[in-house]
């Protein structure tokens, strides 16, 4: 039987395929039905998924959770159990909005190209502070849970201040103090030592300061080279101020002080350019881009100024210059996202800092680079495994003078190189466990340094110093974050800590007869535990009551234990026998809530005192010459108090004030009881900051910054006072269009002539320093 079509249609019909042709329209038909096949297959759907808990981990229901991805919106309410569920098509990047009655929305974003997500959200309530801090306890936690006193400079403040140098935005606390009341922007850098509380500082730091978790100051001497940082990679600042050993280690007697830099979401730039008078031209930039689960950044900063002669206008001589400063930095960043909380990344940076110091001989130059590495892993129950390490090295350079009487002659007395290394690792692991959470980690910090001195007499080199050591320290510590109830929350910490200085060495050359003196300081080590018991009690939703108790410690520096140093005609010793610090305290105080959580105030009273405190001891004077020597004094004591208010008036109007009263004094020391009873050097009693901001994006911003100090003693003998002073520095900005705003800025406002230093000769701090400046920014 014939097949119907095949007896229809002939072999050499036009519409029967052969040859080649055929081929071609096979192979079209083929893959037109292979794209419509793949078209009509939806993508394996992309589950995210998490559970909305409030600050004790309690589920919140009916929670409205919205995902954003594009122009496209997806919104979902929690069940009983807390949780939602969202299937999503495509790996783009995605925002979460959670917001509930009664509590602060709260945002998250989900990078590009991960794939199924389980995540726990926390809200905050509305009444309480939703800024996170995450370096009191080392973990996050919200600023008003801490029990500790906790600051916070939101980027907000940190740009829409008047001053151009990170210490000088960082003063905007009260009891944030420097060595010397001076701006890092033209003072020496062996001067700008951190502490807080009335502590006290004799160069080296007596508080920690912390860039992303690692240690920034200087590893030889302790002291903090501010000219490091671009300002335009700052995101936040974090201040704790009390004894914080408990989890830092050996440097953080009197507090910590983090900054925080800035994670690119999409494309993110920056850049601040200035002109002022005294020749001050400032430019500092930053660029971040996220591409996938990568994040790469990278900042740099460029400033110079000519400054100003810092001695009083009656004592000047021939010799006196204005003190000038030029820095470069720079810094990269490379991050690839795991998880959500897992992640490693890169970090480098480098800068080179040149000084004048106010006379045409006395120089200083530091040149310095670091590498940081760490991971984050996220792990089951909330939990998480940080690690860190970084090393690097630093270039130290100073020349000094013996400058005459009269101030018209100077010669060279000493020509100062100060090389060091340093390398160290830290790890901590943090769980969640119901309604605690347990934190455990350890540290390891090793510093090689060393000063090399060619000694200059009548203008001639007589002798050449040469003295250094290693310090290495080693430290573990636990702490658990207990959630009593709703409302009470109780933190318990305990550390150990192991403080080595070993090869310890000093050799001294007589140039003129070639004769060499060594000299090897035997190997030494302290430990020291350092607990903490701290506690935030929430009677209602407004009031709370926190408190806490501590023991904390600091280990002397290389550079007080072997360097010595001149400043004018005032010559300081180095002690190799220096024993470190140990420091016992307690605070109470309660924090308030008001007008709908818009006034958050807190005070505090705080004690603390200090065994074998290290001071520079006066040994003799002559109108030549003051000698010092670095000694371990017996016991210092700090009491006071302090008041804190942020006020939130309408929504474009904010106002803060701060006030501390502290009573610092020598209460013990054996070898000269002349001391006793005499205050701390460069601690004032009565210290009080504001800040008052009118910003709107769409008009103006106006910010006045202000900072009043009582006088202070510049000696261990309080006898060279340096007067009180009142600086007010102002910051206005008008926006052109979405991607850029005009500016001006003034430090120093009144032009109030301060002291600073005195000896037998007056030193002054900055004057009135004004720049217009034009900031450019995009953000996609």
């Amino acid at each position: 039987m014939a097949h119907p079509i095949r007896d229809t249609v002939r072999a050499d019909d036009p519409i029967c395929p052969r040859g080649p042709r055929f081929k071609y329209e096979a192979l079209i038909i083929l893959w037109l039905s292979w794209t419509c096949l793949c078209m009509g297959q939806s993508p394996s759907p992309r589950l995210i998924r998490g559970t909305v808990e409030d600050s004790s981990h309690a589920t919140i229901r009916n929670a409205t959770v919205t995902l954003r991805q594009g122009s496209s919106e997806l919104s979902a309410t929690t069940g009983s159990d807390g949780t939602f569920k969202f299937r999503n098509f495509s790996n783009d990047k995605l925002e979460i909005s959670v917001s509930a009655n009664g509590f602060a929305l709260t945002r998250r974003t989900i990078p590009e190209g991960i794939r199924d997500e389980e995540l726990v959200i926390i809200l905050q309530p509305e009444t309480v502070s939703t800024e996170i801090e995450v370096t009191a306890s080392r973990t996050a936690l919200s600023a008003d849970e801490a029990p500790q006193s906790v600051q916070i400079l939101n980027a907000a403040k940190i740009h829409a201040s008047g001053a151009l140098e990170v210490d000088d935005v960082l003063r905007q606390v009260a009891g944030f103090d420097e060595f010397r009341r001076n701006s890092s922007r033209t003072s020496n850098p062996t001067t700008q030592g951190v502490s807080m509380r009335g502590m006290g500082s004799s160069g080296a730091s007596r508080a920690l300061v912390l860039l992303d978790g690692v240690p920034i100051t200087d590893p030889f001497g302790g002291w903090v080279n501010w000219s490091q940082i671009p300002r335009e990679s700052l995101e936040s600042a974090e201040i704790v101020r009390g004894g914080a050993s408990d989890l830092y280690g050996g440097q953080a007697l009197s507090g910590v002080a983090q900054l925080l830099t800035r994670t690119p979401e999409g494309t993110d730039a920056s850049l601040d350019f200035s002109y002022g008078n005294e020749r001050t031209p400032n430019a500092s930039g930053y660029l971040g881009h996220s591409f996938g689960k990568w994040l790469a950044s990278g900042a740099a900063e460029y400033f110079r100024t000519d400054g100003y002669i810092p001695v009083e206008f009656s004592q000047r001589g021939a010799v006196d210059n204005p003190a000038n400063s030029l820095h470069r930095n720079g810094q990269v960043q490379i991050q690839r996202q795991l998880l959500q909380r897992s992640r490693f990344f890169l970090r480098a940076l480098g800068y080179d800092d040149s000084r004048h110091n106010g006379t045409i001989i006395e120089v200083n130059r530091t040149r310095a680079w670091q590498a940081v590495t760490g991971l984050d892993l996220e792990g089951s129950s909330n939990s998480l495994l940080q690690v860190r390490g970084y090393g690097g090295t630093e270039s130290y350079h100073q020349t000094f003078a013996s400058v005459a009487a009269d101030r018209n002659s100077e010669t060279l007395a000493r020509v100062q190189q100060v090389p060091s290394r340093q390398f160290g690792l830290s790890a901590q692991y943090s769980r969640s466990l119901g309604w605690n959470t347990v934190l455990a980690g350890s540290e390891f910090a090793h510093v090689t340094g060393e000063s090399d001195d060619e000694i200059f007499t009548a203008g001639r080199p007589s002798s050449l110093v040469n003295a250094g050591g290693i310090i290495r320290t080693t430290g573990v510590f636990a702490e658990d974050i207990a959630r009593i109830t709703g409302r009470w929350l109780v933190t318990g910490v305990i550390r150990f800590d192991d403080w080595q200085t070993v090869s310890g060495f000093s050799q001294t050359i007589t140039l003129s007869s070639g004769v060499t003196v060594p000299i090897r300081f035997a190997d030494r080590s302290e430990t020291a535990w350092n607990p903490k018991l701290a506690t935030t009690f929430r009677m209602n939703d407004h009031i709370a009551l926190k408190g806490s108790g501590y023991r904390s410690f600091r280990s002397p520096t290389l550079n007080e234990l072997y360097r010595s140093f001149r400043l004018g005609n005032s010559l300081t010793t180095a002690n190799p026998l220096l024993r470190s610090e140990r420091l016992t305290g307690w605070e109470l105080g309660p924090t308030e809530k008001l007008f709908n959580g818009k006034l958050s105030l807190r005070q505090g009273y705080f004690w603390a005192t200090v065994d074998r405190p290290i001071a520079n001891v006066t040994l003799s004077t002559t109108p030549a010459l003051v000698t010092r020597q670095r000694q371990n004094l017996g016991s210092t004591r700090a009491q006071g108090v302090e008041a804190q208010a942020d006020w939130a008036i309408v929504k474009w109007i904010d106002i803060s004030a701060q006030y501390q009263f502290v009573d610092a004094v020598v209460t013990s020391f054996p070898t000269d009881q002349s001391l006793v009873g005499l205050r701390i050097p460069e601690v004032p009693r009565h210290e009080f900051t504001f800040q008052a901001r009118y910003s709107n994006a769409h008009f103006v911003t106006v910010a006045f910054q202000g900072r009043s100090n009582s006088s202070v003693f510049d000696d261990d003998r309080n006898t060279l006072t340096l007067d009180p002073y009142f600086k007010l520095d102002v910051f206005v900005s008008r926006r052109l269009n979405s991607y850029a705003d005009f500016y001006a800025a003034a430090e120093n406002l009144l032009n109030d002539h301060y002291m600073v230093a005195r000896t037998n000769v007056v030193t002054l701090g900055s004057p009135l320093v004004a720049r217009a400046g034009v900031q450019l920014h995009l953000r996609h």
